[in-house]
């Protein structure tokens, strides 16, 4: 997996091969042809280890504080500091994300990660509602309307290759969460 983000890192999705997986990978080529059929599936299996990850990670945060919490969650899908494996990295992911519509298995793994982010998102909305932390708010648009913004933020920064863009709507969402989430509930203390 970790040669396969490597590749990806380096080549970008469609560039990437077998054999520049190989080149990042310590062990034989048969190897891999033993263990997969060719690169969408190894792609595959290495979407569904980057979601349990994710899941695992999510699990262990969401516990705490819910305002921390969340901006956990913001940091980790826009974090302070891009370098240039994570910019590279989210480019591929991209290209691999655009190919959801052709491959059932891409699909079906990509919207299992979109459910998680949103449902962890108003999770911790709920939790931040009804311990009084937050205002009032439907956690479900809420957590759809920030979950919206971040893919977005790294789709377009991705993209375009603009770290300044995803600095900038991080301090956006980060501001959108102090202003609308808190606001009312710290006016009233």
């Amino acid at each position: 997996m970790h040669a396969t983000y490597r590749a990806l890192c380096e080549h970008g999705y469609p560039d990437t091969t077998i054999s520049s997986i190989v080149a990042e990978f310590d062990k034989s080529k048969g190897l891999l042809y033993y263990h997969y059929e060719d690169k969408d599936d190894l792609l595959t299996d290495f979407l569904r280890y980057l979601l349990e990850r994710f899941e695992t990670k999510i699990n262990e945060e969401m516990t705490g504080d819910p305002y921390e919490t969340l901006v956990g969650l913001v940091d980790r899908i826009l974090p302070e500091q891009l370098d240039d494996d994570q910019l590279r990295f989210r480019q591929a992911f991209f290209e691999i994300r655009s190919q959801a519509p052709h491959s059932t298995a891409y699909h079906d793994l990509i919207e299992q990660n979109d459910q998680l982010l949103q449902s962890e998102l108003t999770n911790v909305i709920e939790r931040g509602v009804e311990s009084g932390q937050f205002r009032s708010v439907d956690p479900e648009r809420t957590a759809d309307f920030i979950h919206s913004v971040l893919i977005g933020t790294m789709e377009r920064g991705a993209t375009l290759d603009d770290r300044e863009l995803y600095r900038r709507n991080r301090q956006h969402v980060l501001r959108y969460i102090d202003r609308h989430l808190l606001e009312e509930s710290s006016a009233t203390e």
